[in-house]
């Protein structure tokens, strides 16, 4: 179920906010189309966020984590973890053909307000290792307010998930304080 609010004034909003990130990186481009179900982040390479259901500050913190993920430093964070057969993330990126960006455009975000896991104190979103569809839950767009790099952090940290990185060990705490090292805060 997806919650709008605003109207045309939302809309525009969410225009506005993504046309600021265009000038952010003039080497990208995005548009949203008229139900934001999908934003086109880099025109001469096709790839395609799916950002369905999500809140304004979801797209754009999914797009923040595809900006950060463009610097070599932010990637060695698929060097740091591994999946449950001992591999690193890294050797599944590569394997599937892809980049930490680009693996980005394989997962589907969506909201999961609905979802148990959403009750709990701390919990901003979710996914299972190994599913590509990573879950927002409401208070996601509430971390904001705290801070905004947080927010890109936390989709990094649900796409190391995405790749097959299992948790406890390592703690949730763990793996967020390891990409905030990398990618910055």
């Amino acid at each position: 179920m997806t919650q709008r609010s605003g109207g045309s004034r939302s809309a525009t909003g969410l225009r506005a906010l993504l046309v600021l990130l265009f000038f952010w990186d003039s080497a990208s481009s995005q548009a949203a189309d008229d139900e934001g179900q999908t934003v086109v982040v880099n025109r001469s390479t096709p790839f395609v966020l799916q950002v369905t259901g999500l809140s304004p500050w979801g797209r754009l913190a999914v797009l923040a984590a595809y900006r950060r993920l463009k610097d070599p430093a932010c990637t060695q964070v698929f060097l740091d973890f591994r999946d449950s057969s001992g591999r690193p993330l890294q050797a599944r990126l590569d394997e599937l053909g892809q980049t930490g960006q680009s693996y980005l455009g394989w997962i589907r975000f969506d909201h999961g307000w609905e979802l148990g896991a959403c009750r709990f104190p701390g919990v901003f979103a979710m996914t299972t290792p190994g599913s590509r569809v990573v879950r927002f839950c409401e208070r996601f767009g509430q971390a904001v307010q705290s801070s905004p790099g947080a927010l890109a952090n936390l989709v990094i940290h649900e796409e190391l998930h995405s790749l097959g990185l299992g948790e406890n060990p390592p703690s949730s705490q763990e793996i967020t304080r390891r990409v905030a090292s990398r990618c910055g805060s």
